[in-house]
């Protein structure tokens, strides 16, 4: 996780990153960091769910139990919400509401702005393959819904290095 580390170090005092975007849109953008989760809330978690979450997912826990990168501070359209471990739950289940996810499928992040969701294949993920991440466009039906490549550590890493772009070029 070091490129969290290393996101972190840049931040000013309050926690922005001035960067440049698409077309050279510069902007502001804001980071909200939880308190990182314990070992004993992740394996909590993985007991009552039946759940193994992803090695590099929970490494990014242990650093921050959840996270908001890359916020525009001026409107808030532009960023990603990663979910800690108190809001997968709730925010899976109201997923289902709205989407008929198969069971495998975990959200664990929504980009701001539009609300298309980041999921795990946990099935896949559990199988070995390093393409478990599935990109979940809010206009798009599930069977419509891309797999990134790379698992969640490479994924974190460009969408750090993208500086907060969604990292859609990826798709495979």
């Amino acid at each position: 996780m070091n490129s969290i580390n290393s996101l972190k170090s840049r931040l000013s005092p309050n926690n922005t990153l001035t960067v440049q975007n698409e077309r050279g849109f510069i902007m502001e953008t804001e980071f909200k960091w939880n308190p990182p989760a314990k070992e004993t809330e992740i394996t909590s978690f993985e007991e009552k769910t039946k759940i193994i979450l992803p090695k590099s997912y929970k490494d990014f826990l242990k650093i921050t139990d959840g996270a908001v990168l890359f916020k525009d501070k001026q409107y808030g359209q532009w960023g990603c919400k990663l979910y800690g471990i108190s809001e997968l739950i709730k925010v899976n289940e109201q997923a289902q509401l709205w989407r008929n996810l198969p069971d495998s499928w975990l959200v664990f992040a929504t980009w701001l702005g539009d609300q298309d969701l980041l999921l795990f294949d946990i099935e896949k993920y559990k199988s070995g393959d390093k393409r478990y991440i599935i990109d979940g466009d809010e206009g798009d039906s599930e069977d419509e819904f891309e797999y990134i490549k790379g698992d969640f550590e490479k994924w974190l890493d460009r969408l750090i290095v993208a500086q907060g772009g969604e990292v859609l070029e990826m798709v495979i």
